[in-house]
């Protein structure tokens, strides 16, 4: 048993070893690279938004400034529901802004909404530390 959670650990080092560079910027994301960006980091949060939605235009500086913050730790992405319905549908997203936030492509968080830079960090701090 504590052999197998050893292994475990090591490969879980090796796959945060494996990331080269962390983006210090919100990914635009597609359906070539969305499954690709959200399997490759420890944690990435995806804001799913649409280009008529108001709110989701209010996310955006957001996530701006805590891609900037959280270099390193976590990966910042968005998709447009509009053009990649078939993604939105995939990951039940029934309102928008909706962000989801991934590890190594396991979802392990979401909510729907209008959400402060200060609501967010809590929710990414409270992520990180539960993962550490």
């Amino acid at each position: 048993m504590i052999m197998s959670l050893f292994k475990r650990k090591i490969k879980n080092n090796q796959k945060k070893n494996s990331v080269s560079k962390w983006p210090d910027y919100v990914i635009t994301l597609n359906n070539k690279n969305f499954n690709d960006f959200i399997k490759k980091y420890p944690f990435s949060l995806i804001d799913f938004w649409a280009p008529w939605c108001a709110p989701c235009k209010s996310m955006s500086p957001r996530l701006r400034r805590l891609s900037k913050i959280y270099k390193g730790k976590v990966a910042f992405g968005k998709i447009d529901t509009q053009k990649y319905q078939d993604i939105a549908k995939k990951n039940k997203i029934m309102g928008i802004p909706h962000i989801i936030i991934y590890n190594y492509g396991n979802k392990v968080g979401s909510l729907t909404g209008l959400k402060s830079i200060g609501d967010l960090k809590d929710i990414i701090d409270e992520l990180l530390k539960k993962n550490i």
